[in-house]
């Protein structure tokens, strides 16, 4: 079901049943890479909206989820990460506080000068196991089909291909949904591998600190839903650029 305008009371609903500046410096930590791979073929400008909180958890910080999932984002290849004060001003000048629907994320994403925006929700939060349940989803502007393709042509046309390649607009170009409990063995190894090349603030605690502490773990979790969604954009992009090449017609 898309996320329509709708008063902000069904955005619980809404965002469940859809899956609801710096530039990437390239470094690393130790000899590991901590960048994800990028998803778009040319360098993009992403926001940040301010995070939802579904979860019912009154001391999540949304403020502070939103400047993390934004930092996390700096470790994207080729991406320029907006200020999320930035896209506040912005809705503040509107008289809103959040993105409310698709239109609403795409405009405010050019109102900022941004390629794309993410708008991210909270479904579940407890810090103490600890658990998060998220939402991502991205809006790109100008990006919902390879260049020279024509939407309009192509909802006329009956072949399934160009159904396919055609994109609305009121749904996010890619999106992703995940609960991440680090009670989990599968998670604690992803917690592992994700502290390994990064800077151990506490010899105490060693990697452990990224399940005990809350703003470490809520780090993680960015990242893993990060990496899920440029790699389901990776993938998006790659299938309208083999199905926008021309096909060569038998002699």
């Amino acid at each position: 079901m898309p996320f329509v305008r709708r008063p902000l009371s069904d955005a619980r609903k809404l965002l469940v049943a859809a899956l609801l500046p710096a530039m990437a410096s390239g470094c690393s930590f130790g000899e590991r890479r901590t960048n994800i791979s990028p998803a778009f073929l040319r360098p993009m400008t992403v926001a940040v909206a301010p995070v939802l909180n579904f979860s019912g958890e009154l001391q999540f910080d949304a403020s502070k989820a939103a400047d993390l999932l934004a930092s996390e984002l700096t470790f994207v290849d080729g991406v320029t990460v907006l200020p999320v004060n930035r896209v506040i001003a912005t809705l503040a000048a509107q008289g809103r506080t959040q993105i409310e629907s698709p239109e609403h994320a795409l405009e405010t994403a050019e109102m900022v000068g941004a390629d794309a925006i993410i708008v991210a929700g909270i479904t579940e939060y407890d810090a103490y196991t600890p658990s998060v349940g998220l939402v991502l989803q991205m809006y790109t502007l100008n990006g919902a089909a390879p260049a020279g393709f024509d939407a309009v042509e192509a909802s006329r046309m009956p072949s399934p291909v160009a159904s396919a390649r055609y994109h609305d607009p009121h749904v996010p170009t890619s999106q992703t949904q995940m609960v991440l409990n680090g009670n989990h063995k599968d998670v604690r190894e992803r917690v592992m591998e994700y502290a390994k090349p990064r800077e151990n603030a506490d010899i105490h605690l060693g990697w452990e600190q990224y399940l005990k502490v809350q703003t470490l773990y809520l780090r993680f979790c960015w990242h893993e839903a990060i990496d899920r969604l440029m790699n389901q954009e990776r993938a998006r992009r790659l299938r309208l650029a083999s199905e926008a090449e021309p096909m060569e017609v038998p002699a």
